[in-house]
This record gives structure tokens, C-alpha cells and sequence, in this order.
């Protein structure tokens, strides 16, 4: 009975180790996934590194996967440190994970990096099996300044077969303030929700990543030196995230997908922005779909300069500004479709020359075409007043107009570089309803002093300019101009004030 319990015991084990599963671990061009595709990590102070990250990584397939190589883009050179699935190194390889399993991405930056220059330093880790490379992307805070780092991601839907777009961002927390004590980095979007407000003292410093940007949305405020205490010595400045000096002024470097300071459609939607300098960014401010009984967005002692689209787009806005200098854009100084806008002691001077552009200074539109050809009309209302407009095109003021829609636009004592008659312009120079009292297509140079320190562009008219002692008085007109200089009587025409 003992012998044949014995085979019993045997023949089941051989049964056993015959039924067992035999892995092997292939490569393949199967695709992995990943629990985020940006792994964050916290600030970086001197002699202390990062706490530890964790990635995991999933094979989602039928089949045993070897992953061929895991390993850093900035390899040897690179301040951040892997252990992948219990192997520590910035070059990885075999990397076997079993079908429907996962395995783990350590990762932490050396304190060696605190002694960067950058605000933010960045990497990535390159996973690839067969012929398919795929990549996470790593951001470590490296100054001593205040981050606002993504928290949530809007997936927004694009006709088939393009797929979602994605919109990184972090809800701001209720009723925020910003002040100057350290600089503001700025990754994805900053929301301003509906009903809150953020608050952003003088001289503050905020800088925004690739992409990146501030989205006051519905019903939401934000106010930028509230109370006009500041100056334009020493503005706040919404910039890029770049602080080599050869990036100082190059256009384009942050502004995303709804462009820089976004402000969202809503009977209470309105923004303040004082002695502020906006600059580097594709569109830098945007009001879109904007009412209410006041304005949407007020502008006061404001420059914005070198950004790769527009300046400043309204979408059917209400927008007011006096002191406003809008320099070098690639599209358009200033461009209004539909909406209310008054303008006093202003300054559009595109003079753009990285590129080719195809916009103007100023351009004010009452009409679209939808994706069908299809044609809709939005009324605008417009008075420019003691505001140059000009640059380095035969014409910098483009007018839309559609008959059938509102055009209710007056230009008074303004200097203005115009077309005398452009083709589908629909409008005469002699036409006094339109413009009254203006001065045209004369030579009216400016300085080569820098209004702001780096500044490649002057707004402030040289000692020979018509400008001078021209200007009116109106009920918005400032008794000071950008700089804090007190305006003469008459005044000078422009944002800047004769010296």
C-alpha cells in the first residue's frame, strides 16, 4: 500500500511539472502603458535631493514582454536617477515584464541639480521593445520659487479620426493671492474658477512653461496691482520660463492652446491688469465671449510686446485701456471681433521683424466664416482716442466690415499710418464720422531709449515728433503717462509722455 501510494504522489508531480507554464520573455512592438505620462517631482534645495517618484509601467498584452531598454534622454549627464524593477542605473535593458503585469520606475534627481540656473529642469526616460520607442516625460522645481504644477487633464474631443487634445491643469486655490516675495512658475494652466479670484500684487514675477498659462474661467477675477500702487520700473511680468538671456525677447515661448491669459465668457468675467509687462508669448491675453454690463477686461499702465500671434485678442469682448503700448506681434497688435473697445494715451506700434506677418497694428472685424463657409455677425463698437497707431507696414489698421452687421467705430485724435483707400476696406479718410481730427501717414519717429530695461523697441516719441501738445481731453484720459510722468496740457499722443 506504501508503494503504491508512493507512485500515486510521484505521478502526481509529474502530472504537476508537465501542466506548468514555460515563460518567455520576447521583444515586442506592442505598445506599453504608463500610470502618467509627466512624473513631477518636488523642489530641489542645496545639499538635499528629491523624495523618490514612483512609475509604473504595464504590460497590457497577451504575451511576455522584454522591454529592450529603459534609460534617461540625457543619459550619464543626467541629474536624475532610476532603479527599474529592482535594477539601479540611467541605462536599463532587459527589462522583463509577464502579460498583464507591471513593474516599477523609481526615480528621485541628485542634489547636485540646486546649483542649476533654470527654473525648472526637465528629462525624459525612453522605454523601447522592438521598433516602438515611447517616452515619460520628468520636471523637477529647481529654484526656490513657487510652482503650480497640473493636477487634472481636459480631454478635448477633435473630429475622427484626430485624437483629443489635452489640457493640463490645477484649479488655484479660493480667492488666491500672488506676491512678489518669489517668483510664480506656472506649468499647464492655472484656473481662476467660476465665482473666484486671484489676486497678484506689484512686481510680481510669473513665469510660464511651453504651453502654458492662466485661465480665468466663468464668472471668475483677476486683478493685477488692484489698487495702481505699483510702476513700470518695477512691473509685474508674465514671461516664459527661459532664463537665458538669449531668450529674453523671443516670441512664442508660452500660451497654449487658449493662449496666455485667458478670460473666459461670463456676466461677472472680468480681469484688471496694472503696471503689468506681458511678453514672449503666442497670444498674450485673450477675451473671449465676454459680457456683461462693464468691461471684461480693463488695461491700465500695460505693455505687451514680442509675442508670436496677437497681443491682444477680444472675441466679442468689452475691453478698455488707457497707457496701453502694444509693441512687436506677429499677427495682430490688437485685433477685436465684435465686441466693445475704447482705447485713450495708447500705443500700437507693430514693428515685428522676425517674420513675415498677416495682420496689423489694429484690426476690428464684425463678421466670420464657420468651417461650412457659412457667414455670422458680431456688432462692434469702437473709440480710439490720443492713441498712435503704427509700424512697419503701408497700412496697420484693418476694418471687416460685413454691411449687414454693427459697425459703430470712431478714431479721434489719433496719428495713424492707414491705407487711403484698400481694396475692400469700405471705409473713406475723409469720412468725419469715422475719423476726426486725425493725422495720417506722417513721419513720426521715437527714440532708441528702451522704455523697459532690455527692450528692443522704443514707445517714447523723440524730441522732434508731431505727436506733441496734440491730444484732447477725455473722460478716461490718465493725468499721468506708462512711465509716471505727469501728462502736459495738451498732451502728448501715445502712451508715452513728451520728456
Amino acid at each position: 500500500m506504501r508503494k503504491e501510494l508512493l507512485l500515486f504522489t510521484l505521478l502526481i508531480l509529474a502530472l504537476a511539472g508537465g501542466c506548468r507554464r514555460t515563460t518567455s520573455f520576447v521583444g515586442t512592438d506592442m505598445n506599453l502603458g504608463f500610470s502618467q505620462d509627466t512624473v513631477y517631482l518636488d523642489t530641489v534645495f542645496s545639499g538635499v535631493g528629491s523624495s523618490t517618484r514612483t512609475l509604473k509601467i504595464y504590460n497590457t498584452s497577451s504575451e511576455d514582454m522584454t522591454v529592450d531598454r529603459v534609460y534617461l534622454a540625457r543619459g550619464e549627464e543626467s541629474f536624475y536617477r532610476l532603479n527599474v524593477d529592482g535594477v539601479s542605473g540611467r541605462l536599463v535593458e532587459n527589462v522583463e515584464i509577464l502579460a498583464g503585469d507591471s513593474a516599477y520606475v523609481f526615480i528621485e534627481i541628485s542634489p547636485d541639480a540646486a546649483g542649476l540656473t533654470q527654473l525648472v529642469y526637465e528629462d525624459s526616460i525612453f522605454f523601447e521593445n522592438g521598433s516602438v520607442s515611447q517616452q515619460v516625460l520628468l520636471v523637477t522645481a529647481v529654484w526656490d520659487a513657487i510652482y503650480h504644477f497640473p493636477t487634472n487633464v481636459l480631454a478635448i474631443a477633435r473630429p475622427d479620426p484626430l485624437p483629443p487634445l489635452k489640457l493640463a491643469y490645477s484649479v488655484l486655490e479660493e480667492n488666491a493671492f500672488w506676491d512678489n516675495s518669489k517668483p510664480h512658475v506656472v506649468y499647464g494652466y492655472a484656473v481662476v474658477d467660476s465665482a473666484q479670484s486671484l489676486t497678484i500684487a506689484p512686481g510680481t514675477q510669473v513665469h510660464f512653461h511651453s504651453g502654458s498659462g492662466l485661465w480665468v474661467y466663468r464668472d471668475g477675477l483677476l486683478e493685477v496691482d488692484p489698487q495702481r500702487s505699483g510702476s513700470m520700473s518695477d512691473p509685474a511680468v508674465f514671461q516664459g520660463d527661459r532664463l537665458e538671456p538669449s531668450y529674453e525677447w523671443v516670441p512664442g515661448q508660452w500660451g497654449g492652446l487658449l493662449g496666455g491669459v485667458f478670460v473666459m465668457g461670463g456676466e461677472q468675467t472680468r480681469a484688471t491688469l496694472n503696471h503689468i509687462l506681458i511678453k514672449n508669448a503666442t497670444t498674450a491675453v485673450r477675451v473671449d465671449s465676454a459680457w456683461g454690463t462693464g468691461p471684461n477686461l480693463e488695461m491700465h499702465d500695460a505693455v505687451l510686446t514680442h509675442n508670436s500671434r496677437v497681443s491682444l485678442y477680444g472675441g466679442f469682448a468689452n475691453i478698455v485701456g488707457t497707457n496701453v503700448a502694444i509693441g512687436p506681434s506677429g499677427v495682430y497688435g490688437l485685433y477685436g471681433l465684435g465686441g466693445n473697445y475704447r482705447f485713450d494715451h495708447s500705443t500700437f506700434l507693430n514693428s515685428w521683424g522676425f517674420s513675415s506677418r498677416g495682420g496689423t497694428a489694429v484690426g476690428l472685424v464684425n463678421f466670420f466664416e464657420d468651417a461650412t463657409n457659412t457667414r455670422y455677425t458680431r456688432d462692434v463698437r469702437a473709440y480710439f482716442t490720443n492713441s498712435y497707431i503704427g509700424g512697419t507696414l503701408p497700412n496697420e489698421v484693418a476694418m471687416g466690415i460685413e454691411s449687414t452687421g454693427g459697425f459703430d467705430v470712431k478714431f479721434e485724435r489719433n496719428a495713424m499710418k492707414i491705407e487711403p483707400n484698400p481694396e475692400l476696406g469700405h471705409y473713406s479718410l475723409g469720412d468725419t464720422a469715422l475719423f476726426k481730427d486725425c493725422e495720417f501717414n506722417l513721419n513720426w519717429p521715437f527714440t532708441e531709449s528702451a522704455l523697459i530695461p532690455g527692450e528692443q523697441w522704443s514707445f517714447r516719441p523723440d524730441s522732434a515728433s508731431l505727436l506733441f501738445g496734440q491730444a484732447i481731453t477725455t473722460p478716461i484720459s490718465p493725468s499721468m503717462d506708462l512711465e509716471g510722468t505727469p501728462r502736459l496740457n495738451p498732451a502728448t499722443i501715445g502712451a508715452l509722455e513728451r520728456k
